[in-house]
């Protein structure tokens, strides 16, 4: 009976430590914002949301140095070809796994975006998700052809 007992417990153990991995952590990565080369026209800004410990929704991305921004995805017609873009309300982020914004695919874009981030080189942006989590992030700003802006550069 104690063996029985013993071996139970060695094994109820060793499974325990063997699923005290690291747990994933909810994270916002990779972010650049992407100007236009028009004023009025929206700039796109992709990153990489990494899924945490449960699943969640993006529900908004959004910065004081915009005037305003919406997420969007870019879907591909079968038959034709034509590529259109419609906003998005929430996003899931699945526990554990990466979801892309990129060029042709999901994105944010942002309308307006002021000469502070332009000058310095980086915007701040706040990530919004269903469990209430606020996740601040600094992105790199880059003009069109992966650049550093003009303005930028007349500052140094």
């Amino acid at each position: 009976m104690d063996r029985r007992v013993f071996t139970l417990g060695t094994a109820a153990m060793a499974l325990l430590l063997g699923s005290c991995g690291p747990t994933p952590q909810l994270k916002v990565k990779e972010a650049v914002l992407t100007l236009s080369p028009v004023d009025s026209n929206p700039s796109s800004y992709h990153f990489n949301v990494y899924g945490g410990p449960q699943d969640v929704y993006l529900l908004r991305v959004s910065t004081p140095s915009a005037i305003r921004t919406e997420m969007h995805d870019v879907s591909v017609d079968p038959k034709t070809g034509a590529v259109s873009m419609s906003p998005m309300q929430r996003v899931l982020i699945p526990s554990g796994k990466k979801v892309e914004f990129k060029r042709g695919g999901k994105h944010v874009m942002m309308w307006g975006v002021n000469l502070i981030p332009r000058r310095l080189g980086e915007i701040e942006t706040e990530f919004l998700f269903s469990n209430n989590e606020r996740i601040l992030v600094k992105a790199r700003v880059q003009e069109m052809d992966g650049t550093d802006p003009d303005e930028k550069k007349a500052l140094n």
